[in-house]
Protein backbone atom coordinates (compact mmCIF):
# COMPACT_ATOMS: atom_id res chain seq x y z
CA UNK A 1 0.00 0.00 0.00
CA UNK A 2 1.56 3.32 -0.61
CA UNK A 3 2.14 5.82 1.39
CA UNK A 4 -0.93 8.40 2.31
CA UNK A 5 -3.20 5.78 1.01
CA UNK A 6 -4.44 4.20 4.66
CA UNK A 7 -4.99 7.44 5.67
CA UNK A 8 -6.94 8.83 2.97
CA UNK A 9 -9.03 5.57 3.23
CA UNK A 10 -9.71 6.38 6.63
CA UNK A 11 -10.71 10.01 6.04
CA UNK A 12 -13.36 8.81 2.98
CA UNK A 13 -14.84 6.14 5.71
CA UNK A 14 -15.26 9.09 8.59
CA UNK A 15 -16.91 10.80 6.06
CA UNK A 16 -19.63 8.29 4.83
CA UNK A 17 -20.25 7.43 8.28
CA UNK A 18 -20.75 11.37 8.84
CA UNK A 19 -23.39 11.58 5.77
CA UNK A 20 -25.28 8.14 7.26
CA UNK A 21 -25.74 9.73 10.47
CA UNK A 22 -23.74 6.99 12.38
CA UNK A 23 -20.96 9.09 13.64
CA UNK A 24 -20.68 12.57 14.77
CA UNK A 25 -18.29 15.45 14.60
CA UNK A 26 -16.93 15.93 17.96
CA UNK A 27 -14.86 18.40 17.38
CA UNK A 28 -14.13 21.88 19.40
CA UNK A 29 -16.25 23.41 17.12
CA UNK A 30 -19.52 21.61 17.73
CA UNK A 31 -21.14 22.83 20.39
CA UNK A 32 -24.89 21.98 19.92
CA UNK A 33 -26.99 19.44 21.11
CA UNK A 34 -27.19 17.70 18.01
CA UNK A 35 -30.57 14.91 17.37
CA UNK A 36 -30.06 11.85 19.25
CA UNK A 37 -27.62 12.99 21.11
CA UNK A 38 -29.21 12.21 25.03
CA UNK A 39 -31.25 9.30 23.51
CA UNK A 40 -28.70 6.68 25.72
CA UNK A 41 -29.53 9.38 28.77
CA UNK A 42 -33.45 9.21 28.02
CA UNK A 43 -33.78 5.58 28.26
CA UNK A 44 -33.09 5.81 32.07
CA UNK A 45 -35.28 8.94 32.83
CA UNK A 46 -37.94 9.03 30.67
CA UNK A 47 -39.05 5.42 31.67
CA UNK A 48 -39.86 3.23 34.92
CA UNK A 49 -37.49 0.51 35.43
CA UNK A 50 -38.09 -3.25 37.47
CA UNK A 51 -36.04 -1.39 40.37
CA UNK A 52 -37.37 2.17 40.16
CA UNK A 53 -38.78 3.98 43.24
CA UNK A 54 -42.37 4.18 44.00
CA UNK A 55 -41.98 7.92 43.77
CA UNK A 56 -39.61 8.08 40.75
CA UNK A 57 -41.72 10.46 38.05
CA UNK A 58 -40.42 9.61 34.48
CA UNK A 59 -40.17 12.90 32.60
CA UNK A 60 -37.35 15.18 30.70
CA UNK A 61 -36.41 17.48 34.07
CA UNK A 62 -34.00 15.07 35.13
CA UNK A 63 -31.81 15.72 32.16
CA UNK A 64 -32.60 19.35 32.37
CA UNK A 65 -31.33 19.21 35.85
CA UNK A 66 -27.85 17.40 34.81
CA UNK A 67 -27.27 19.71 31.47
CA UNK A 68 -27.86 22.81 32.79
CA UNK A 69 -27.71 22.78 36.69
CA UNK A 70 -25.99 19.49 38.40
CA UNK A 71 -22.40 20.18 39.88
CA UNK A 72 -20.38 17.01 40.47
CA UNK A 73 -17.26 16.13 41.73
CA UNK A 74 -14.85 13.25 41.31
CA UNK A 75 -12.14 12.51 43.54
CA UNK A 76 -9.39 10.89 41.91
CA UNK A 77 -8.28 10.65 38.62
CA UNK A 78 -6.78 7.13 38.38
CA UNK A 79 -8.11 3.65 36.99
CA UNK A 80 -11.71 4.54 38.49
CA UNK A 81 -11.76 8.29 37.83
CA UNK A 82 -10.64 7.74 34.68
CA UNK A 83 -13.70 5.44 33.76
CA UNK A 84 -16.40 7.83 36.15
CA UNK A 85 -14.97 10.91 34.13
CA UNK A 86 -16.03 9.94 30.99
CA UNK A 87 -18.99 7.90 31.67
CA UNK A 88 -20.08 11.26 33.75
CA UNK A 89 -18.93 13.62 30.74
CA UNK A 90 -21.00 11.44 28.18
CA UNK A 91 -24.01 10.53 30.30
CA UNK A 92 -25.03 14.88 30.26
CA UNK A 93 -22.74 15.53 33.46
CA UNK A 94 -21.60 19.18 32.09
CA UNK A 95 -19.72 20.94 35.29
CA UNK A 96 -17.54 18.24 36.38
CA UNK A 97 -14.89 18.85 38.74
CA UNK A 98 -12.08 16.70 39.74
CA UNK A 99 -9.40 16.48 42.39
CA UNK A 100 -6.16 14.42 42.27
CA UNK A 101 -3.14 14.98 44.47
CA UNK A 102 -0.85 12.32 42.01
CA UNK A 103 0.77 12.96 38.68
CA UNK A 104 1.09 10.22 36.08
CA UNK A 105 3.53 7.32 35.87
CA UNK A 106 4.48 5.23 32.98
CA UNK A 107 2.88 2.23 34.74
CA UNK A 108 -0.48 3.94 35.08
CA UNK A 109 -0.94 3.81 31.20
CA UNK A 110 -2.05 -0.04 30.44
CA UNK A 111 -5.37 0.82 32.59
CA UNK A 112 -5.54 4.69 33.07
CA UNK A 113 -6.94 5.30 29.35
CA UNK A 114 -7.13 9.38 29.49
CA UNK A 115 -3.53 9.58 29.61
CA UNK A 116 -0.58 8.79 26.78
CA UNK A 117 2.98 8.58 27.05
CA UNK A 118 3.57 12.36 26.71
CA UNK A 119 1.82 13.32 29.68
CA UNK A 120 4.34 11.18 32.03
CA UNK A 121 5.11 12.99 34.95
CA UNK A 122 1.89 15.84 34.67
CA UNK A 123 -0.68 15.95 37.06
CA UNK A 124 -3.29 13.28 36.78
CA UNK A 125 -6.50 15.61 37.31
CA UNK A 126 -4.99 18.91 34.63
CA UNK A 127 -4.47 16.13 31.98
CA UNK A 128 -8.19 14.16 32.32
CA UNK A 129 -9.76 17.58 32.15
CA UNK A 130 -7.68 18.33 29.05
CA UNK A 131 -8.87 14.82 27.30
CA UNK A 132 -12.22 15.40 27.76
CA UNK A 133 -12.78 19.17 27.27
CA UNK A 134 -11.28 18.54 24.03
CA UNK A 135 -13.17 15.55 22.65
CA UNK A 136 -16.62 16.25 24.26
CA UNK A 137 -18.61 19.58 23.21
CA UNK A 138 -20.11 21.59 25.48
CA UNK A 139 -17.79 19.57 28.80
CA UNK A 140 -16.40 21.74 31.66
CA UNK A 141 -14.08 19.65 33.33
CA UNK A 142 -12.28 21.55 35.93
CA UNK A 143 -9.21 20.31 37.62
CA UNK A 144 -7.27 20.36 40.55
CA UNK A 145 -4.10 19.27 41.34
CA UNK A 146 -4.36 19.07 45.01
CA UNK A 147 -5.23 16.92 48.48
CA UNK A 148 -8.46 16.60 49.67
CA UNK A 149 -7.54 18.15 53.03
CA UNK A 150 -6.48 21.25 51.30
CA UNK A 151 -10.18 22.33 50.17
CA UNK A 152 -12.26 24.07 52.75
CA UNK A 153 -16.11 23.50 53.35
CA UNK A 154 -17.09 25.81 51.05
CA UNK A 155 -15.82 23.92 47.86
CA UNK A 156 -17.67 21.00 48.64
CA UNK A 157 -20.93 22.62 49.52
CA UNK A 158 -21.11 23.79 46.57
CA UNK A 159 -21.31 20.04 44.20
CA UNK A 160 -24.81 18.38 43.97
CA UNK A 161 -23.02 14.95 44.03
CA UNK A 162 -19.77 13.60 45.12
CA UNK A 163 -18.18 10.71 43.22
CA UNK A 164 -15.16 8.82 44.71
CA UNK A 165 -12.65 7.03 43.09
CA UNK A 166 -10.45 6.40 45.83
CA UNK A 167 -7.69 4.04 47.11
CA UNK A 168 -7.40 5.39 50.90
CA UNK A 169 -9.49 4.56 53.46
CA UNK A 170 -8.05 7.66 55.38
CA UNK A 171 -9.77 10.05 52.77
CA UNK A 172 -12.49 7.88 52.32
CA UNK A 173 -13.33 8.63 56.14
CA UNK A 174 -11.98 12.41 55.68
CA UNK A 175 -14.66 13.33 53.22
CA UNK A 176 -17.71 10.92 54.90
CA UNK A 177 -16.53 14.01 57.83
CA UNK A 178 -17.07 16.23 55.57
CA UNK A 179 -20.21 15.34 54.09
CA UNK A 180 -21.42 14.44 57.44
CA UNK A 181 -20.95 18.07 59.24
CA UNK A 182 -22.83 20.11 56.68
CA UNK A 183 -26.00 17.86 57.98
CA UNK A 184 -28.48 20.40 59.18
CA UNK A 185 -31.40 19.43 61.49
CA UNK A 186 -34.76 21.54 62.35
CA UNK A 187 -36.65 20.37 65.70
CA UNK A 188 -35.12 16.81 65.49
CA UNK A 189 -35.83 16.71 60.94
CA UNK A 190 -33.11 16.51 58.50
CA UNK A 191 -33.13 19.04 56.36
CA UNK A 192 -32.98 16.84 52.97
CA UNK A 193 -31.06 20.48 50.92
CA UNK A 194 -28.25 19.85 53.62
CA UNK A 195 -27.63 16.54 52.03
CA UNK A 196 -25.00 16.17 49.74
CA UNK A 197 -24.86 12.05 48.18
CA UNK A 198 -22.08 10.50 47.94
CA UNK A 199 -20.88 7.43 45.07
CA UNK A 200 -17.95 5.33 46.51
CA UNK A 201 -16.34 2.93 44.74
CA UNK A 202 -13.00 1.09 44.31
CA UNK A 203 -11.28 -1.92 42.70
CA UNK A 204 -8.71 -4.23 43.40
CA UNK A 205 -7.47 -6.51 40.65
CA UNK A 206 -10.78 -8.00 39.12
CA UNK A 207 -12.85 -7.16 42.25
CA UNK A 208 -14.59 -3.95 43.14
CA UNK A 209 -17.35 -2.13 44.99
CA UNK A 210 -20.02 0.53 44.52
CA UNK A 211 -22.08 1.97 46.94
CA UNK A 212 -24.54 4.80 47.65
CA UNK A 213 -24.56 7.20 50.74
CA UNK A 214 -26.46 9.25 51.81
CA UNK A 215 -25.42 11.52 54.65
CA UNK A 216 -27.80 10.92 57.83
CA UNK A 217 -29.99 8.54 56.02
CA UNK A 218 -28.04 5.95 54.99
CA UNK A 219 -24.75 3.55 56.53
CA UNK A 220 -21.78 5.96 55.98
CA UNK A 221 -18.10 5.15 55.24
CA UNK A 222 -17.35 4.97 59.73
CA UNK A 223 -20.66 2.67 60.09
CA UNK A 224 -19.03 0.04 57.49
CA UNK A 225 -15.36 0.47 58.33
CA UNK A 226 -15.10 -3.25 58.63
CA UNK A 227 -16.46 -3.69 55.27
CA UNK A 228 -12.81 -2.74 54.19
CA UNK A 229 -10.20 -4.91 53.59
CA UNK A 230 -6.35 -4.20 55.43
CA UNK A 231 -4.78 -1.61 54.04
CA UNK A 232 -0.99 -3.20 52.56
CA UNK A 233 1.07 -0.10 52.38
Amino acid sequence: MADGEEPEKKRRRLEELLADGMAVDGGCGDTGDWEGRWDHVKKFLERPGPFTHPDFEPGTQALDFLLSTCKVLVIGAGGLGCELLKNLALSGFRQIHVIDMDTIDVSNLNRQFLFRPKDVGRPKAEVAAEFLNSRIPDCAVVPYFKKIQDMDESFYRQFHIIVCGLDSIIARRWINGMLMSFLNYEDGVLDPSSIIPLIDGGTEGFKGNARVIIPGMTACVECTLELYPPQVS
